[in-house]
């Protein structure tokens, strides 16, 4: 699952650029992610772009999966 901040590329271009939005309903307190706004770097149009297919895009670089201690929003502090 993509999650705010990741770096992705979008398969079909090849662009990358960060998630800084996603929106979706909330479900047992969890958001259901159902669109991401990606913010591309490239300098090219459009700079932002809105997905509601996730295969549309590709993981490049998860903040959350590093090694050292991160806040998760989907554990929330206790988890």
């Amino acid at each position: 699952m993509l999650h705010l901040g990741d770096v992705v590329e979008e398969i079909t271009t090849k662009r990358q650029g960060k998630i800084d939005n996603t929106s979706g309903p909330f479900v047992g307190g969890q958001q259901q992610t159902t669109q991401w706004r990606v913010w591309f770097s490239d300098g090219k149009q459009p700079l932002l772009q809105y997905f509601s297919n996730e295969a549309d895009l590709r993981l490049i670089k998860c903040p959350h999966s590093d090694s050292g201690p991160a806040f998760v929003p989907e554990r929330g502090i206790m988890g």
